[in-house]
């Protein structure tokens, strides 16, 4: 139990600094250049994030074991604020963009709509470049957080068989008795042995 919450706690805590860090970061003044502005920083913020999982997918595909299930799920938190800022922004900039997005948490809530891909219509793009950025997103997602939950999966299965398999060392009856059964027993019912 101690374990499963120093597992849990970076990414808690990663999760409550992101939110603050959304909700206390200024979201500057209406003009041309604080549009270019935010349609940069959402553009290099999301090269970097896509950069970063690309690096974590590749950490697997080595096999390095350092490639830690609280650092995929900060990823994922990140991506979700980065996303959520820029939305925000846009509508600030260009009103009418997003409709139905005024405040933050309206524009975090649509970021994460659009992630697990419900899209209730609430919210949604109207405008032009709004509908570009959902549509970056929506690659980023089905690539990037696509291979991130591949990869978590990937490790938890791991981890669930690595549990399931008995100590080593066991020998004799103990060790016939941890012995899976056949889960094919093939035609005959005696285990395909005839």
């Amino acid at each position: 139990m101690e374990n499963a919450i120093i597992i849990w706690r970076r990414p808690l805590i990663s999760f409550a600094g992101l939110l603050v860090a959304y909700y206390a970061i200024p979201s500057g003044i209406r003009s041309d250049t604080s549009f270019v502005f935010g349609v940069v920083c959402t553009a290099l913020a999301v090269a970097v994030l896509g950069w970063a999982i690309a690096g974590q997918v590749r950490r697997q595909l080595r096999g390095d074991a350092d490639v830690a299930l609280q650092t995929l799920l900060i990823l994922v938190e990140l991506t979700a604020v980065v996303f959520a800022y820029g939305y925000y922004l846009l509508e600030k900039t260009r009103p009418g963009e997003v409709s139905g997005l005024q405040t933050r948490t309206d524009s975090l809530y649509f970021t994460v709509v659009t992630m697990t891909t419900i899209g209730y219509g609430d919210i949604h793009a109207a405008g032009q470049v709004a509908r570009v950025l959902v549509i970056v997103q929506a690659a980023f997602n089905v690539i990037f957080v696509g291979a991130l939950v591949t990869i978590v999966s990937g490790q938890i299965r791991t981890k669930a068989a690595q549990r399931a398999q008995p100590p080593s060392g066991r020998s004799g009856k103990d060790a016939g008795a941890a012995a899976p059964e056949d889960p094919d027993p093939g035609p005959s019912g005696d285990g395909g042995a005839g």
